[in-house]
């Protein structure tokens, strides 16, 4: 392996919380979001008809983060300063704030008789994290 395609292990808790938090919530998207109201019945995931491109939303600005992140730290890609004028941080921690707000409407909006899934609940723990690990991610940068 040539010396300047090192690979960085050292993530910072902010880093590990936003990594961690994208793969739960990519993971957990796939089990039900939304339990049907006879047990018989099953459920639906994020994935499922009627949710799709709102509840993906949340799942893709996970997935945005902790793929930046393991690019950016542990593989050491130059992915520049930011996007559109935005630092990456900010642009972590409005993508983290809009997961978990969605993620939080969720359980309040009517659903039909439906109940809410362990996929819905998990979720909101990953996007939250991830919205943690973007505000703890800016405080350690600031330190720096």
């Amino acid at each position: 392996m040539a010396e300047d395609s090192k690979i960085n292990l050292k993530l910072t808790p902010g880093e590990i919380l936003i990594v961690a938090g994208a793969i739960v919530t990519l993971v957990f998207s796939f089990l039900h979001f939304y339990t049907a109201p006879s047990p018989l019945s099953g459920g639906v995931s994020a994935w499922g008809k009627g949710l799709v491109p709102i509840t993906t939303i949340i799942v893709l600005f996970t997935v945005v983060m902790g793929v930046q992140v393991v690019l950016t730290k542990l593989l050491s890609v130059d992915l520049g300063a930011g996007i559109a004028g935005f630092t990456w941080t900010q642009v972590h921690v409005a993508l983290g704030f809009f997961a978990t707000l969605d993620s939080l409407a969720f359980l309040v909006v009517s659903k039909g008789g439906a109940g809410i899934g362990i996929g819905l609940i998990l979720m909101l723990v990953g996007s939250a994290a991830c919205f943690a690990g973007a505000i703890l991610l800016g405080n350690e940068r600031a330190k720096a």
